[in-house]
């Protein structure tokens, strides 16, 4: 596996069901709904909430708040919803 210019090996980690690549020792509660969400621009309205699993000793589960981050680690699970007012 390369690594890249942080010399950090790419994990795969898995966003509602779905892989996606991860170059970064760490991803925000926002990056995560970005990649749940791809095109969608948050609004008023919209309430997210996020979950993962399978993190780090200690931080193995757990919820991510908006301008928080996690460690992330090879396989990883992170399960995002959304909840539009009407």
């Amino acid at each position: 596996m390369s690594q890249n210019s942080h010399g950090l090996e790419p994990v795969t980690i898995i966003i509602n069901a779905r892989p996606h690549t991860w170059e970064a020792k760490e991803i925000t509660f926002e990056q995560v709904v970005d990649l749940a969400y791809p095109g969608q621009t948050p609004n008023d309205q919209d309430t997210y909430t996020v979950r993962y699993s399978r993190g780090h000793d200690g931080h193995g589960t757990g919820s991510l708040t908006a301008s928080h981050s996690v460690h992330v680690k090879k396989g990883m699970i992170f399960d995002a919803y959304r909840t539009s007012r009407s």
